[in-house]
């Protein structure tokens, strides 16, 4: 897909880039499909990379928050260290 690179697009923009309504374009910013920046009331702003990650999803990693505590980080950054480094890591 090819389109003109900036930092942001108005809905109407990826409306045209997409081939969609520009009100199409909101309802997705509103049901949570595409981010977007709210700079007032009616107006909102889609950062390029939230276009990116909508249209290639694939090409985007998800980031995913987990937490966890010292200990299972310490075991994880262990085995991770050890599969990088050819050895087997036997858990206590």
């Amino acid at each position: 897909m090819d389109f003109e690179r900036k930092a942001f697009y108005s809905p109407a923009e990826v409306g045209e880039i997409v081939g969609q309504h520009p009100s199409t374009i909101l309802r997705h910013i509103h049901e949570g499909r595409l981010r977007a920046v709210k700079l007032s009331e009616r107006t909102y702003r889609i950062p390029l990379g939230a276009l990116v990650a909508w249209l290639q999803p694939e090409v985007v990693p998800s980031v995913r928050r987990v937490s966890a505590s010292d200990a299972e980080i310490d075991a994880i950054s262990a085995q991770m260290t050890a599969e990088t480094e050819g050895r087997e890591v036997v858990s206590a």
